[in-house]
């Protein structure tokens, strides 16, 4: 019955993801949206929706003390250790520079903030997703840098070169501007704070509109479907691998057991719908990107039921 109730209650949060990406996918379907204007879609996300939601969440978190900063830095670990072990597994197995970057992004950065958080939240408490809010700060200010690196790598670029580049990344500098305002302890002036808030409230939304359109128009624009090895492999790295580490992770560090628990179920997340979009604007890998992302949400109603009955177990 437990099991039960907690299916129900993710597959009610993630509910709404699917509503979107389906109405994005109809719309593509209905030849109401093509391939051009999918992709200003996407570059209104990567540009403004995702950079405002992300200043606009990261600028209030507060500053983690000691013991919760070794945590996140055993988080942030592990997420690159993931990632590099996908690339790496990619070229023994033959894949080409852009399926091991795409999916070396996607079995690392995962939504924290929209899914996992509120779940967190619901399953182990307020004072849980307020331990593991920093979680979101790593996903999108280490992850994703390493991740749109690993992009501009496959896109032809040197690593050093691409590694700087990712920092020029309207997504990435508008993480780390979150983070240095939450840190430094600045507030935007209210008039400023309030346009970044509405067009922060739109981010998510269109990104899954534009992932919907996405694979909507794999079949009418006639090419080829991604392989799915990568799509599988990244999706068990993403939903197995990375709990697992985390949990092993973290419990080698002195950061809370709250915290261990809430870190071990944020990196149970799916893969980010920013994994798409990024790999959308790199040109790098963009349908397995969105075959990933609905794979892992699809897959997270369960996988994240069944690690919140674990670890509300090892919590209690």
């Amino acid at each position: 019955m437990a099991l039960t109730a907690l299916v129900l209650d993710v597959l009610s949060r993630v509910w709404p993801f699917f509503l979107l990406v389906g109405a994005g996918l109809a719309l593509a379907r209905l030849r109401l949206l093509d391939g051009r204007m999918t992709q200003g879609l996407s570059a209104y996300v990567y540009w403004i929706g995702f950079p405002a939601l992300l200043l606009h969440s990261l600028s209030r978190l507060g500053r983690p003390g000691h013991d919760l900063l070794l945590g996140l830095v055993a988080y942030a670990g592990v997420g690159l250790l993931l990632m590099a072990a996908t690339v790496a597994a990619g070229r023994l197995l033959g894949w080409s520079k852009d399926e091991r970057a795409g999916a070396g992004m996607a079995s690392g950065v995962g939504n924290s903030a929209f899914l996992a958080l509120p779940v967190t939240a619901a399953v182990l408490g307020a004072e849980a997703a307020r331990l593991v809010a920093g979680v979101v700060a790593v996903d999108f200010a280490v992850l994703a840098t390493a991740g749109v690196g690993l992009l501009g790598w496959a896109a032809g670029r040197s690593v050093w070169r691409s590694t700087v580049q990712a920092f020029r990344n309207p997504v990435v500098a508008a993480a780390f501007a979150g983070v240095a305002l939450a840190l430094l302890d600045i507030a935007l002036p209210e008039p400023l704070d309030r346009a970044v808030g509405m067009a922060a409230a739109s981010g998510s939304p269109v990104g899954l509109v534009a992932l919907g359109a996405a694979l909507g128009l794999r079949e009418t624009e006639g090419e080829a479907a991604p392989s799915g090895a990568p799509v599988v492999l990244a999706a068990l790295v993403k939903l197995v691998a990375f709990p697992l580490l985390v949990w092993l992770a973290v419990g080698l560090t002195p950061a809370p057991p709250l915290f261990r628990a809430g870190a071990t179920l944020l990196a149970a997340a799916p893969t980010a719908v920013n994994v798409f979009i990024q790999t959308r604007a790199y040109g790098v890998w963009p349908r397995g990107a969105a075959r990933i992302v609905a794979l892992t949400t699809a897959a997270s109603a369960v996988t994240l039921a069944v690690a919140a009955l674990l670890l509300t177990a090892r919590v209690r």
